[in-house]
Formats: structure tokens, sequence, C-alpha cells
């Protein structure tokens, strides 16, 4: 039997800097400043955030440096998810020479404006607790169709890979990017594995860790 578990980080940088300070028996506010208002509107006809009185609300760009200075920018940051349909794949038991197949799906939401990567890695090969492993595909981006290739890796239906045949071992590189922001985007993983007839029997455990990083 083999099985792997999965971990998922994310990676989201935040700095904030305090202009202003005021605190009472009854409250503690920290903010860079107080405007005549500012917020989230929106009707059936349109949809808007802004800030009124502030002194230089907007987007300013230089190389290598990205301001944007207004409280309607605080509202993308809470629109970044990302999810995997299952914990657990269990590839039950295993045929030397026969490819044994199983398929995850990440869902990936980012704010507007911003896009995202998502990479992927392993704790260890496939193992068992006497330490005697599965060997990792021995391989990047490399077609897999030959039954005498043995070990176990990946692929994603993104342009990261060349077609669905090419599989990549699990060694911390990116497999799916945008530079652009998504909404339910779906990343299918499909997962393989092969052994050889001189492959130990028993049970074989990994974890997996994707880590997603929202682009800023």
């Amino acid at each position: 039997m083999t099985k792997i578990f999965f971990f998922i980080f994310f990676i989201l940088s935040v700095c904030f800097a305090d202009a202003q300070h005021f605190e009472s028996n009854s409250y503690n506010i920290d903010w860079g400043n107080f405007n005549m208002t500012s917020g989230r509107k929106s009707s059936a006809n349109y949809s808007l955030t802004d800030t009124v009185g502030q002194n230089a609300p907007g987007e300013y760009s230089k190389t290598g440096v990205k301001l944007k200075s207004g409280f309607q920018y605080i509202y993308p940051f809470d629109e970044f998810s990302f999810a995997i349909d299952n914990l657990d794949i269990d590839f039950g038991a295993l045929t030397p020479g026969v490819a044994t197949t199983a398929v995850s799906t990440l869902t990936t939401t980012t704010p507007s404006g911003r896009g995202f990567q998502i990479t992927a890695s392993e704790n260890t090969p496939l193992r068992l607790s006497s330490g005697t492993t599965i060997p990792d595909f021995p391989g990047n981006n490399s077609l897999w169709t030959d039954s005498t290739i043995y070990g176990f890796g990946f692929n994603a239906n993104t342009s990261y890979f060349s077609s669905a045949n090419h599989f990549s071992a699990f060694a911390n590189q990116i497999f799916d990017s945008s530079n652009i922001p998504v909404k339910d985007h779906t990343t299918n993983i499909t997962y393989k594995i092969n052994i050889s007839s001189l492959q130990a029997s028993g049970t074989y455990q990994n974890y997996i860790v994707y880590t997603a990083t929202p682009q800023y």
C-alpha cells in the first residue's frame, strides 16, 4: 500500500507603517491618516472603492518599487485562497511494471490586479518505516511512457509541462503561475508511480508540500 499526505503553505508578507496613534480607556487606533470618507460602495449598476481626503491616494511605481496609497487597496487582500480537494492519496496495492496514477485538483483565487505561483516538494521519497524507498522519477518535464522506468513523479495540466505524458520529481519547483488575477483557477495534478519486481513490499508513505505565493 502506498499513501501520500499533504501540507499546504501560504507565503504572505504585509508591512504596516503607523503614522498616527490615538488611545483612551475605550479605544486604541493606529493608522496612516484620517480622511473624509472611504470604503466599498455598490449598487445594481456599479461597484466602487474610494478614499476621499487623503493627501495623495493612488498607485505609484518606479523600478523595483510599487506604492498603493489609499484605504481602498485594503480590500483585495482578503481574496487570496488556495485549496486542494484530496489530502490523502492512496494508491493501494501496486503491480510491478504497471504504472498507477491518482489525481487531485488545486483551486486558486488571487486578489484583483495580482497573480500567483505554486511550488511542490516532498519531505522524502516514498518510504517504509525501515528506510527503504521508492525512488523519485529521474526526470524534469520528461516523457514517461516506458514501463521499465521506475519511480514516483507528477504532472500538472499547465504550461510548465509539455504534455500529459511528461512528468517531474517533487523537487521544490514552480509548476503553475499567473501574472494576472484569477478566480477559482483549477490545476489538475496527476501522481504517477511505477515499481520494479525487486521493490520490497510494505506500506510506503511521504508528504507532499504545496506552497502558494500571491504576487504583489
